[in-house]
């Protein structure tokens, strides 16, 4: 079948993913946070909580080859007084195995952004304004950005 997305002829559909990272926004830490491993493909859902969020990040992150950037993002967590838990890969298990970002590669920019910058990182995490919006593009659900305060937005389409 052949489908016209976005106003680009494609021969194929996938998911639709958009990140909002909230901006000038005041967060309140928690005490404890933990990542995991999570699936994150077609579904049409919206991830507000810390968990949620951490878990995509996690998830993206070790799918891209960036675990010494997450060390380093969890001790600067860790020095702030938050108690940081990650879920460890299984001995010789791979990616799939674990969980998956669909076409994960395609989150590189917003990884950079969190990894280069601690507001970013505070923000994505901890603002109840900040979330991620999954979904495909074979039905009319809207992955659109459509917040009316200072944001960053980042849009995963493949």
């Amino acid at each position: 079948m052949k489908k016209t997305r976005q106003n680009v002829f494609e021969t194929n559909s996938s998911s639709t993913h958009s990140i909002c990272i909230a901006q000038n926004t005041e967060v309140t830490l928690p005490e404890s946070v933990h990542f995991e491993f999570g699936e994150f493909g077609w579904e049409n859902d919206t991830l507000s909580s810390v968990t949620e969020k951490a878990s995509y990040l996690y998830t993206g992150m070790v799918a891209n080859d960036k675990l010494e950037e997450f060390n380093m993002m969890t001790k600067m967590l860790s020095d702030k007084g938050i108690r940081v838990s990650a879920q460890e890969k299984a001995e010789g298990g791979s990616y799939w195995d674990q969980g998956y970002v669909d076409h994960s590669g395609d989150l590189v920019d917003f990884l950079d952004r969190v990894i280069e910058n601690e507001d970013a990182l505070i923000n994505y995490l901890f603002s109840d304004l900040s979330f991620v919006i999954t979904g495909n593009d074979n039905d009319d659900s809207d992955v659109s950005i459509d917040v009316d305060y200072d944001h960053e937005s980042y849009f995963k389409g493949n």
